[in-house]
């Protein structure tokens, strides 16, 4: 794979085990923008105006992407917008929403974080509101924090419905 396929990749990581539908990551990643600036030697791209990244059912918009690889082969993505919107359907058929003014996911880590009026929907209706949304990747847990202080309420808003009871 070359360092620019390499690189791209990154944005297919942050839909995650919970979120993605997996055969979303064998499929070509595509990204849109009105420009691109991308170094080879650094294995390192920026991509600004009207991002577009899809690839499968995954969908993601915003005014600013960056994407790197490490020499170990982890990858690194962040970007900002107005703001930066995700979508993707699960394997369940259900699709998750997210939305953020910034993002930066840490593919050795697995953690992606949602900055600034972050929130995340699921179809079924549930949802998490806060300042900040850290989801680990890994054992697909999450972290909400409301934000004391910079705009934000200082409070998460979690809403998780009743899971359905099967007919007797």
């Amino acid at each position: 794979m070359n360092r620019l396929a390499a690189s791209l990749v990154a944005l297919g990581l942050l839909t995650g085990p919970a979120w993605a539908e997996q055969t979303d990551r064998d499929q070509p990643m595509n990204i849109q923008a009105d420009r691109a600036q991308f170094n080879q030697k650094e294995s390192a791209g920026t991509y600004t105006g009207n991002v577009i990244v899809t690839q499968g059912t995954m969908r993601l918009t915003s005014a600013q992407l960056q994407v790197r690889q490490d020499e170990a082969g982890n990858q690194y993505a962040n970007g900002s917008g107005s703001p930066v919107n995700f979508k993707q359907r699960q394997d369940s058929g259900e699709w998750v929403y997210a939305q953020a003014l910034r993002f930066d996911y840490n593919g050795k880590t697995g953690i992606l974080k949602l900055m600034d009026k972050a929130w995340v929907r699921r179809d079924n209706g549930d949802e998490v509101i806060g300042q900040t949304i850290t989801y680990n990747m890994n054992d697909e847990t999450y972290e909400a924090d409301g934000g004391n202080g910079g705009g934000g309420s200082g409070r998460v808003n979690i809403t998780i419905q009743p899971k359905k009871k099967e007919a007797r």
